[in-house]
């Protein structure tokens, strides 16, 4: 029996419906079938600019927004229409019409400028479906990295991070391995937030105040996590841990874009859906030029198809 997948086509002046374009001009996953949300405007002007049209196979929802649109130039009104693309896709799933979400990217000062505030699809997602505290791991071959903060000022990381917020991504993080990839009893890795981890409190207390007792309960728990590494290191070989986590935004996403290439995507864990992204944003400074890499798209695409079967069968 096929599954179906919703996409939501991002922000109308990014990259995304080029993404999606070049992504679905591939062979579809197997007995997956795909609802896009967007405006057929637009798709059919990145058509022609492409050279590329969607397959027949595409159940296309139309939302057709009056407003015209030019790749590289976001604003409220592409901002208004990524957030009508969003809601459109959350009431298909909320009907049970759909197992999983793709979101292409959109422009978060653009949905702001719209009058709605708007951190990021995580948060939007999990205010909308009644999630707690959703969790961002990101998917690769190679690595999955989960962040314990995510869009937040640098300054505030260290202040956001707290022991509950610690043990609760931890958990998730092991849940979402057993559920999502068959990953039986987790082995986790966490870095440091301080230069050399800390260097036994030289260089900041963290991980001796917040990691040190949290390795312990861990241990007694029988959670498997190691750690604190240093993260100027640890990354030249990640391999033996099923996922690390890291402090904030950078110390996570600069070695697994560098590992995964055009090979990798996020997950949300704790939606009660499965929701899978690219790990780039709307760039548009290169919107309608014919430059984007559809590879985390398509890595997206194939793993929210990948885990819809072995989740719903």
């Amino acid at each position: 029996m096929s599954k179906s997948l919703v996409m939501t086509a991002g922000d109308p002046c990014g990259i995304g419906p080029e993404v999606i374009l070049k992504t679905l001009s591939r062979p579809l996953p197997n007995r997956v079938r795909v609802v896009l949300v967007g405006d057929a405007a637009v798709f059919e002007q990145a058509a022609a600019r492409l050279g590329r049209r969607l397959p027949a196979a595409v159940e296309f929802i139309d939302l057709a927004h009056r407003q015209r649109y030019a790749p590289g130039k976001p604003g409220a009104a592409s901002g208004q229409a990524s957030l009508d693309y969003l809601d459109a896709a959350m009431h298909l799933l909320r009907r049970g019409t759909a197992e999983a979400l793709v979101t292409a990217p959109v422009t978060k000062w653009a949905i702001e400028r719209a009058g709605h505030p708007f951190q990021g699809h995580t948060e939007y997602l999990a205010k909308a479906l009644g999630a707690r505290a959703p969790v961002m791991m990101f998917v690769s071959p190679r690595l999955r990295v989960v962040l314990l903060t995510r869009h937040v000022a640098l300054r505030e990381v260290p202040r956001r991070v707290t022991p509950a917020l610690l043990r609760h991504t931890i958990r998730a993080t092991a849940d979402g391995l057993r559920r999502y990839f068959g990953v039986r009893r987790p082995r986790l890795a966490v870095c440091g937030l301080n230069p050399h981890a800390g260097e036994a409190g030289m260089f900041g207390g963290e991980e001796r105040r917040l990691l040190a007792p949290l390795l312990r309960t861990c241990a007694r728990d029988g959670l498997r996590l190691e750690g604190p590494f240093s993260a100027d290191g640890f990354f030249v070989n990640p391999s033996g841990y099923d996922a690390v986590l890291c402090w904030y935004h950078d110390q996570g996403l600069i070695p697994f874009k560098l590992l995964a290439r055009d090979a990798g995507c996020q997950l949300t864990l704790g939606l009660p859906i499965i929701r899978t992204s690219p790990d780039h944003g709307s760039a548009p400074d290169i919107a309608g030029k014919n430059l984007a890499h559809p590879g985390s798209m398509r890595y997206a695409l194939e793993l929210a198809a990948e885990l819809v079967h072995r989740h719903y069968s």
